[in-house]
């Protein structure tokens, strides 16, 4: 009995030590900046918006970044610089990875053109995941 309590006691103290978490940090990331964590993880579904869950792969394959540094207020810009020279298609968007909303965005993203319901939608479903996030949060983009 007296063992049992013990092992009870210790694993309490551990807890203690630990910050009460017996969980592991799934949001933990190595980056180039120096910052190890992201505010959340993005489990982007491509079987809901193929084109854009393509475009993406395709372009953090092509040496883009999965992480996203939220910054609303520069979208406008970015998504000019990274839309001019890009005339635009009929019957098409013209996405951009990463996204306007990215400070990682703008001059030198990736563009293509993709149905106009997949990118938009893809859009809404991206926008909905960080609109509780403030500007300077950063997410990662993983592809599903």
């Amino acid at each position: 009995m007296k063992k049992k309590a013990f092992i009870g006691g210790f694993v309490v103290v551990s807890m203690l030590f630990t910050g009460c978490s017996m969980t592991h940090d799934k949001t933990s990331v190595k980056q180039e900046n120096g910052s190890e964590k992201v505010a959340q993880v993005i489990e982007f579904p491509s079987s809901k918006y193929p084109e854009t869950g393509a475009h993406i792969k395709e372009a953090v394959e092509k040496g883009k970044t999965d992480i996203c540094t939220i910054d609303r207020k520069g979208a406008a810009d970015r998504r000019k610089q990274s839309l001019a020279g890009v005339p635009t298609k009929k019957g098409y968007d013209r996405d951009e990875y990463p996204m306007a909303m990215c400070k990682e965005g703008g001059s030198g993203a990736d563009i293509k053109y993709i149905k106009p319901a997949d990118n938009r939608g893809a859009g809404s479903f991206i926008g909905n995941k960080v609109d509780h996030l403030p500007d300077g949060a950063q997410v990662k983009i993983v592809v599903k």
